[in-house]
């Protein structure tokens, strides 16, 4: 396998944030059935429900429920009665099936993002919806993605259209604190990495070139220089790669994971296991005698590591982090979820883990035929 990345920001624009951006606000979904997919978060994320909108709220053609943990919030919809917006939801999921519709973004002020972006260049495509709580426009992205710009005046209602509702109590052992990363499958990375630079302020933060000898990728990581907001963008480089195949089975470019944040990787994995959520495989030579030596001295116990199939990966001297990733969620081998945590300075994605990972994609892939 061969990789090439570079260990440091390049090229950093130090201070420039010309959307005010501040962070990930949500991620909505567009599913098939929003009851089982709150409940799917609920009880093999320790997600709580968090707030719920319908016609009755004021949410046009959709039913929704907001679930989160720490300053996680996802959004499920599914389409409701009849009307444009529900039209969409449906031409969505006959597209696409279930997926992500928005990466939607904080910001200081949503009017003056909203027309920073388009006079960079973006195409507006939902005009300022203002309340006394909130404010939000979007803009397209890649694919049929969009990106909603949110303002939070005070603390209230979550979106206009939402009621907010008693959440459960977090009492397991699954502790998300925030989104790492979101991972986009293109057919254009340049295109989009030059997108994130000029409409955004992002800097390309680091490249990856690689290939396993049955299949391959490149990939540029975008980051904000405050390091709150960091977004890999892959594309294919061969016409059997995990990237090409959910081109195809997605019907373009879209999500292709999303990286939660935990300060306990093993007791979050361990309890996400126990609540049946299932990952991708990782072979027992993954935990050989050159395990040490790839990844130097560490806190955890490396049986500990071994039981629940963990990996690591050392960023620098300094840092390093360990992950899993989950199997594709939804019917389509498409979307798919990351648990990390940071040690140290740890600022990559897990780069010397790759081979292990696509290696256990390439063995689904062959289940399913496609390679």
């Amino acid at each position: 396998m061969s990789r090439t990345f570079f260990d440091k920001p390049v090229e950093r624009k130090t201070g420039v944030n010309p959307l005010g951006l501040k962070g990930f606000d949500h991620v909505e979904f567009w599913v098939d059935n929003a009851d089982q997919w709150r409940d799917f978060f609920v009880q093999k994320y320790g997600m709580v429900a968090r707030a719920y909108g319908d016609a009755s709220t004021g949410l046009a053609g959709r039913r929704a429920h907001v679930v989160g943990q720490g300053r996680v919030n996802f959004v499920v919809s599914e389409p409701q009665g009849s009307g444009p917006e529900a039209d969409a939801v449906r031409a969505h999921l006959e597209k696409h099936g279930c997926g992500v519709r928005d990466v939607a973004f904080r910001v200081q002020d949503a009017k003056r993002a909203f027309a920073e972006a388009q006079r960079r260049g973006a195409h507006g495509v939902r005009e300022l919806r203002e309340d006394a709580d909130t404010a939000n426009a979007a803009i397209a992205a890649y694919g049929d993605t969009l990106h909603t710009f949110v303002e939070r005046k005070r603390h209230g209602e979550f979106l206009p259209g939402f009621r907010n509702v008693a959440g459960g109590i977090d009492d397991r052992d699954i502790n998300f604190a925030m989104i790492d990363h979101i991972v986009a499958n293109v057919e254009r990375m340049d295109e989009w990495v030059t997108f994130y630079e000029q409409v955004f302020g992002l800097d390309l933060f680091m490249h990856f070139d690689i290939n396993t000898g049955r299949s391959a990728l490149m990939s540029k990581v975008v980051s904000s220089t405050d390091g709150w907001i960091k977004m890999p963008i892959n594309e294919p480089s061969s016409a059997n790669s995990q990237i090409q195949e959910f081109l195809d089975r997605y019907n373009g470019p879209g999500v292709q994971h999303i990286a939660l944040l935990t300060p306990n990787i093993i007791t979050t994995i361990g309890e996400m296991r126990r609540m049946g959520q299932e990952f991708l495989e990782v072979p027992d030579s993954y935990y050989d005698e050159n395990f040490e030596e790839r990844v130097g001295a560490i806190d955890e116990d490396k049986e500990e590591l071994r039981k629940l199939r963990i990996l690591v990966d050392r960023d620098n001297e300094t840092g390093y982090l360990l992950q899993l990733f989950t199997q594709c969620v939804f019917t389509r081998p498409t979307l798919f979820f990351e648990v990390i945590q940071r040690k140290g300075k740890s600022i990559g994605f897990g780069e010397g883990n790759f081979r292990a990972l696509f290696e256990a994609i390439e063995r689904e892939q062959a289940r399913r035929g496609t390679l």
